[in-house]
């Protein structure tokens, strides 16, 4: 039995919401909040990929080695944030 996909309403909803996380990105990189910028912006980047996961890429309808290999992806992912991360802030900015 093949699993039901999302509605197109829902999908409507999550695009709303990755744009309104997209423009949220953009103004949070214009506030003067200091170290909270990279954490904040960070995590909304998390949530939008994590949306563009579940229901764009229907992860959360499909098997299990499809949701294996896709949390696989997320956990890669968040390595190369993980690193980005510890190159900015042990940077010499001279």
């Amino acid at each position: 039995m093949k699993p039901e996909a999302p509605s197109i309403k829902s999908l409507v909803f999550t695009w709303l919401i990755l744009v309104a996380l997209h423009f949220s990105i953009l103004g949070a990189a214009l506030l003067p909040i200091g170290f909270f910028k990279m954490p904040l912006i960070l995590t909304m980047a998390v949530v939008q990929t994590a949306l563009v996961m579940i229901f764009f890429m229907e992860a959360w309808h499909g098997g299990k080695l499809l949701r294996f290999f896709a949390v696989a992806g997320f956990f890669w992912l968040m390595i190369q944030f993980i690193l980005v991360a510890a190159d900015y802030t042990t940077r010499m900015w001279h």
